[in-house]
This record gives C-alpha cells, structure tokens and sequence, in this order.
C-alpha cells in the first residue's frame, strides 16, 4: 500500500526539485545556479579557489594552510573550489541580505533585476556553497549564518558541519548527499531547519549523523522528499547517532527515568524519526573571544616604556 504525500510536502519537493534538478525543470543547471549569483553586482562573493587564495584578498578571513578563519563579521556568500580546508568562523556571523521576503524561485531564473508587478523579485542566496561536484571534506564550525535563502547546501559527500548557529534563513542547511556530519549546531527561527533531497531522482542522502543539534522555533524543523509516492515498507529514516538525538523545540514526549533522552521518539512523519530525543539544549550560538581594546593596548605600552626608561634611569644615578 502506498500514500500520498502533503501538499505540503510536495510543495517542498518542488522546491528541491527547482534548486537541485533545474536542469529538468526550468533548463538551469547548478552551474547556471552558481553564475547568476555570482552575476550579482549589489552583493559582493568571497571565493576560496582551488589554489588556496581567497577572493577579493581583503575578506576578513585569515588563511593558516588549510584552516580559514574569520578576524571579524562577513556580509557576503562564500564559494568553496578548495577541497579539504576548514572554515573556522571563530564565532563571528556570515550575513546575507534575506530580509524576510519570499519570492517565486522561476520568476528568479527567469532573469536577474526582473520586476513583478510593483515588486522586485528577490535573488536567492547560499551562504556557504561548494563550487562543484568534486569539492569534499569541507569543514564549517564556530560560525553564526544568518539571512540567506539557503545557509549551508552539502550537495557533495563527506563533510561536517559542527558548533555553528544557522538562523533566520528559508532553508537552513539544504542535504543533498550522503555521508556527511551534521553535529552540535544551534539550528533556528529558520523557514526549514534542514531539508532533505537528492541529487538525483531515488537517491535520498544516506549515512548522515545528525545528532547534539538544537532545532527551535523553525516553521518545520526537518522535511523533504525527492519522491512523489512512499511504501509503508520502507526502511525508516533515523536522525540520531543511535545513542542520542537532537533537541526539538516541539517535542512534546517526556523523560521519566531521567536519562535525559525523551521516552518516545520525536516524529517526523511515517518515515522520519529521532529515536533518541534530547530534553535539554546542548548547544548555544558560538560567540568570538573577547579582544583586548586598542586603547587599553596603547595605555599598557606607554606604561611599559615609562617604567622601562625608570629603571634605566634610577640605574644611571646609582652609578
């Protein structure tokens, strides 16, 4: 026996389908994708190319061989064509300009600077985007990511995302492969916290750990389908490391033995669980180190040169 999707549902199956198969659908390619974003002359894009360097040079993001880490706040999109590096944000924020404002993603392929009506259609944005199919291995933790349309997409396998806080975007992190780490990120206030399809029809993303995450407040915390019908045989999706799962905000279960994991596993829907909720938040938005203000710098050298010049003074009058 089989059943139908929500409408719902399908209505976010159209929209993994435009982003992740719009070669099929509108005759847009990822790549096509990647070009008109980068075609947007208001909004400026760091690209860490395959050869290390970071463009434009002045990005405050501070290169050690293959660990990126950010000196302060960055209000662009990143594009990745280095395999194998890590983007340490230190706990400072990657911001778009997502304010809010939803718009019909064929009107956006249709043309950039196209208007509906009164209104000028919005362009979509990713956050962190992997520049091609080959591009693996990236590491994303310490950042906070906010006000994009797409906050993280792991179209390619064996990455991880950890410690990092991901809000106020449409689709916090978009999966789209299999095998990647998805650990201890504070995921919120997002339209979808994570959504789930594939990259090609009946492949849905296998292997992926996704445990110690904070889901709050999203309007659906996790969804996505990549088919149009499901059998009840099934093997079910589990969202857990098979000890512990993530925190819901909407888990309504309880934890009378005092484990600190829900008695009852939080439902996705018939094919989506975490069997192992947590009760309490284990993760808060990351937050940089506190740094020593340039006034209290200078105060400290010039107390260091007067005392230096004292001590060599008082040692000429003895003599």
């Amino acid at each position: 026996m089989k059943k139908k999707l929500t409408s719902f549902t399908l209505t976010l199956l159209s929209i993994i389908l435009i982003l992740g198969l719009a070669d099929t659908v509108l005759g847009c390619t990822k790549e096509d994708f990647d070009k008109a974003v980068l075609a947007d002359s208001v909004r400026q894009l760091i690209y860490i190319g395959s050869d290390g360097s970071i463009d434009p040079a002045a990005a405050p993001i501070q290169r050690n061989g293959n660990t990126y880490t950010f000196t302060d706040d960055v209000y662009a999109p990143i594009v990745v064509d280095k395999e194998g590096i890590v983007i340490d944000g230190a706990g400072y924020t990657l911001q778009g300009s997502y304010n809010g404002t939803r718009t019909d993603l064929p009107i956006f392929f249709q043309g950039t600077g196209q208007t509906s009506g009164n209104s000028t259609i919005a362009r979509w944005s990713v956050g962190i985007d992997l520049a091609k199919g080959t591009i693996q291995n990236l590491t994303v933790k310490n950042l906070n990511i906010k006000n994009f349309s797409i906050g993280i997409w792991l179209w390619t396998s064996n990455n991880t995302v950890t410690g990092n806080a991901i809000t106020e975007n449409i689709l916090g992190i978009l999966l789209s492969a299999s095998g990647n780490d998805i650990t201890g990120n504070y995921i919120a206030n997002n339209e979808q916290g994570i959504f789930f399809g594939a990259n090609e029809p009946g492949n849905i993303p296998t292997n992926t750990t996704l445990s110690q995450n904070c889901f709050i407040s999203n309007l659906m915390q996790l969804s996505g389908c990549i088919c149009v019908e499901y059998n009840e045989t099934e093997d079910i999706h589990t969202w857990d490391d098979g000890q512990s799962g993530n925190y819901w905000s909407d888990y309504s279960g309880i934890d009378a033995n005092g484990d600190g994991l829900g008695d009852t596993p939080y439902v996705i829907d018939v094919l989506n669980k975490d069997r192992y909720p947590l009760m309490q938040i284990p993760v808060t938005p990351p937050t940089p180190a506190p740094k020593t203000p340039v006034e209290l710098i200078v105060i400290i050298g010039a107390f260091s040169t007067i005392a230096a010049v004292a001590v060599i003074g008082s040692k000429r009058k003895r003599r």
